[in-house]
């Protein structure tokens, strides 16, 4: 790790956007999309293998293994990233960043970390799980490279279901980045099964709620910088695509959305999971 040196001219400690940096050039994955976690694990020496966590790991304790549900973890004293088998191949790429991510900020020196679904959240309230998350995020989207492609391209849901594949990046994952980072004002509005059971309904018949809205920074300063339905209501699947077919991701749907005194345009669609509205003011008001 001796080589990550900042990029100024001073003797600051590197930002985390220079290790990250640093570490896809020396690690010879920097430009080539999806990142390649083989090449940055062999770079930094470390082994990863795939476990039944419940029972194939000697290095927990039997209460963490049975009070965890774990996805993810990283020992310092055995060099070892260890992923839950049997997960997605984008939630296990993810996890091997986070990983990553403890391995290589110095305050994060520590001789375990265990993960589950909480601290691999971006809501996490651990400052150091929060920070993992950023370089993982960091390394799946190579700093810099996913924004300003996708910036190139119209701005449009489709952008991002059409360049999160290439990136080895979930759908929901690739919205956030995009938005949050995006140079026009949007945002994105996420909504959430009201139950899981729910996937026996029709479309139309099931019930959301907002989970969270993301929003680029132009977009909060000049509107707002979360949505929530008044009382904690639902909204059915109707009332935001009509009385259509279920939809995958290449099924987008234009709605328009109303805010107090504020008019959108917004595309709407789906993971299959949850439901995405990236929303944009009309096209006049991004003029002026």
């Amino acid at each position: 790790m001796q080589k990550f040196q900042p990029t100024s001219d001073t003797h600051q400690t590197p930002t985390r956007e220079e290790i990250v940096e640093a570490l896809l050039l020396e690690a010879g994955t920097v430009d080539h999309v999806p990142t390649d976690e083989s090449k940055l694990l062999g770079y930094l020496k470390l082994e990863q293998l795939s476990f039944d966590f419940m029972h194939e790991l000697d290095f927990l304790p039997e209460t963490q293994k049975q009070t965890l549900d774990l996805r993810a973890a990283l020992s310092f004293n055995d060099r070892l990233v260890a992923t839950q088998s049997g997960l997605s191949d984008k939630r296990r790429r993810f996890g091997i960043f986070h990983e990553i991510g403890h391995f290589i900020l110095p305050e994060h020196r520590s001789k375990l970390f265990l993960d589950d679904d909480s601290t691999l959240s971006w809501w996490t309230k651990n400052r150091m799980e929060r920070e993992a998350n950023e370089i993982a995020a960091e390394l799946l989207f190579q700093g810099n490279r996913f924004t300003e492609e996708a910036l190139s391209l119209p701005s449009s849901v489709r952008t991002v279901t059409e360049l999160a594949p290439k990136y080895g990046a979930s759908y929901e994952s690739a919205m956030r980045r995009y938005t949050e980072r995006h140079v026009l004002p949007c945002a994105v509005v996420v909504l959430d099964k009201v139950r899981r059971d729910s996937d026996e309904l029709e479309f139309e018949d099931t019930e959301y709620k907002i989970h969270y809205t993301i929003t680029s920074s132009h977009f909060r300063k000049r509107y707002f910088s979360a949505l929530e339905i008044k009382g904690g209501a639902t909204i059915k699947g109707s009332e935001l695509c009509g009385k259509s077919r279920w939809w995958g991701v290449d099924d987008i749907v234009e709605h328009r959305m109303t805010v107090g005194e504020w008019h959108f345009e917004t595309e709407i669609f789906s993971n299959g999971y949850k439901i995405f509205q990236f929303v944009l003011p009309p096209k006049a008001a991004l003029k002026m």
